[in-house]
């Protein structure tokens, strides 16, 4: 109870107390006095702000969606206990090992309209001029979801791997005998008894891609402009570049309501997964 009295609670209740307080380090070393929810009014009629929460949302819903999509298809197709099937499990969670500031910048490189990778090898293979990945801000965002995508596939297929292999294999071939095909199994087999861990990963992997940051440091800083701006990089900038720590405060209260409201979904639907069980 200390534990968390000292490492949960009472940041929680500075950052509460600071929300209310007209604090910019860069004015005054102390709190120049109590204001009161102006600062979340502030925050609320800001554009950027908005813009944030935004692309937080998109960068969050299309990054997790294809990466459940992708997570359960190669925990499928790598599925077996052959050694192809183990050096192929063992390469496709390699990107899990690369820490994200790390993988930011490996992109980054990759990217580049002028000398990338990825530009070069859309030429040369299938004769497509890549776009300006990181200068466009259209381009950027799907770029920013790519790297998420790279990075997190691993976690997801790793999990559902795990499940497949608590699932008995005579349910299967009871299904089989039957006249189910592999397909028919999947849907009335595997994903009713995957759904709570599918539901449980669905949840870590929204929070985790709502409060990445280093990514989006590495590769564009937020921009161009204020295309990649997300919840995380907007608190940052707030806080540590503008040094405004009351805003700072509100904006991550605020942030934590659209996080739980998320996560609240995810519960609805296990609820209902479960009553539909």
């Amino acid at each position: 109870l200390l534990i968390v009295v000292v490492v949960q609670i009472y940041p929680l209740g500075f950052s509460a107390w600071l929300a209310t307080q007209d604090w910019t380090l860069t004015n005054s070393q102390v709190t120049e006095g109590f204001v009161g929810l102006e600062n979340f009014a502030k925050v609320l009629n800001n554009d950027v702000f908005r813009r944030a929460l935004r692309n937080s949302a998109i960068i969050t819903g299309s990054a997790v969606f294809i990466e459940m999509i992708l997570g359960i298809a190669l925990a499928y197709l790598a599925s077996g206990t052959s050694w192809p099937m183990r050096i192929v499990r063992t390469i496709l969670i390699l990107p899990m090992v690369i820490a994200p500031v790390a993988a930011g910048t490996l992109w980054r490189m990759m990217l580049n309209s002028q000398m990338g990778l990825v530009n070069y090898m859309l030429l040369e293979l299938f004769g497509i001029r890549g776009p300006d990945w990181l200068g466009n801000a259209d381009w950027a965002v799907v770029a920013v979801i790519i790297v998420d995508v790279w990075l997190a596939t691993p976690f997801v297929f790793l999990v559902v791997s795990a499940g497949l292999t608590s699932i008995p294999p005579e349910l299967h071939e009871s299904a089989a005998l039957d006249g189910a095909s592999r397909i028919q199994s999947f849907w009335r087999i595997d994903i009713p008894l995957l759904m709570p861990l599918l539901l449980l990963t669905l949840m870590f992997r929204m929070l985790e891609s709502l409060l990445s940051l280093d990514s989006i440091y590495t590769l564009t800083l937020g921009g161009p402009g204020y295309a990649t701006f997300t919840m995380t990089y907007y608190i940052y900038t707030l806080g540590l570049r503008s040094f405004n720590l009351g805003m700072a405060a509100a904006t991550s209260w605020l942030f934590m309501l659209f996080a739980a409201s998320m996560l609240v979904l995810v519960f609805w639907l296990q609820r209902r997964t479960q009553t539909a069980q």
